[in-house]
């Protein structure tokens, strides 16, 4: 094989490999000149009890987002369509379906782990610092969240997808979203292949849509209904809470234990149950839409 077939397909388009490493390089490249920038010009976008999280989120979506649009224009001189993040995607009902799959899929299985007794709810006397504290993690879970969709479920989800397929490429990002969590404390086997799970359905909830958005809201909804509803722990990972909190008191391999909520078998459940549910819904759309255009031909 000669060089230019290594680099290039056959419509002379560089290599979905190659796009996808080179969205990963832009996207670290980035993140280190915007990091540079901020400290030296000593910009400081965050509340001091977040300084770990704020700077890293906004430079993290500043970088990618930089790395997407550097690739759309001058790699693949295409539009945001190809990454589904075009102005038609972030419309009411992809973003409305997407914050009610996010919340559904760990909202009704600790629910039924709260009615069975595994979660317990305790009530704090006082709650001086609820709205502020709401409102501060309110806003690194929605850079966060979109920082992550980014990173994982955009680009470089298409980008491979071009190369080895679509469920092949969904199953590589969602290890490698699994992966971005290694560090994390608490994180166990469990929590790992639960949250590999939670990419599957993040990606399927971006490809049921036609909305990147509609990702990023089913995750920042996940995420919100576990810290914002429940007080409780994600990812391992603790935020300010006020006025009450969930601890789990049921078995760690189905309540989550110390890594949260989404760390056990009932979030699996739920994982599970609600991609079974959009890879129904697509599928009777596709045999909807096929029967309509049997009847207009």
């Amino acid at each position: 094989m000669s060089a230019s077939a290594l680099l290039l397909s056959s419509q002379g388009r560089l290599r979905s490999g190659w796009r996808a490493a080179l969205f990963l390089l832009l996207a670290f490249a980035l993140t280190l000149v915007l990091m540079s920038a901020l400290d030296a010009f000593h910009v400081r976008i965050r509340r001091p009890e977040y300084e770990p999280y704020a700077d890293q989120w906004l430079v993290l979506v500043g970088a990618l987002l930089g790395a997407h649009w550097i690739l759309l224009r001058f790699v693949d001189r295409t539009g945001w369509g190809y990454v589904d993040l075009a102005r038609r995607s972030a419309g009411p009902r992809p973003l409305s379906f997407g914050l009610a799959s996010g919340a559904l899929a760990i909202g009704v299985p600790s629910l039924l782990m709260l009615a069975a007794g595994w979660f317990a709810l305790y009530r704090e006397p006082h709650a001086d610092r609820l709205w502020a504290d709401t409102f501060s993690t309110l806003v690194v879970l929605v850079t966060a969240a979109f920082a992550e969709e980014l990173m994982v479920r955009g680009y470089l989800l298409s980008a491979l997808a071009d190369g080895i397929g679509r469920w092949p490429a969904i199953a590589t990002t969602s290890l490698l979203f699994a992966a971005l969590h290694l560090g994390n404390p608490n994180v166990s086997p469990i929590a790992l292949v639960v949250v590999a799970l939670a990419g599957v359905f993040l990606a399927i909830v971006r490809y049921s849509t036609a909305s990147l958005y509609a990702a990023w809201m089913a995750h920042l909804a996940w995420n919100a209904t576990i810290v914002l509803v429940m007080h409780a722990v994600v990812s391992g990972q603790s935020f300010p809470t006020d006025g009450w909190s969930i601890f789990e008191r049921g078995p760690d391999w189905i309540t989550g234990g110390y890594w949260g909520p989404e760390g056990g078998l009932g979030a699996a459940l739920g994982l599970a149950g609600g991609t079974a549910l959009l890879l129904i819904r697509d599928r009777r759309a596709r045999v909807a839409n096929t029967s309509n255009a049997l009847l207009n031909a």
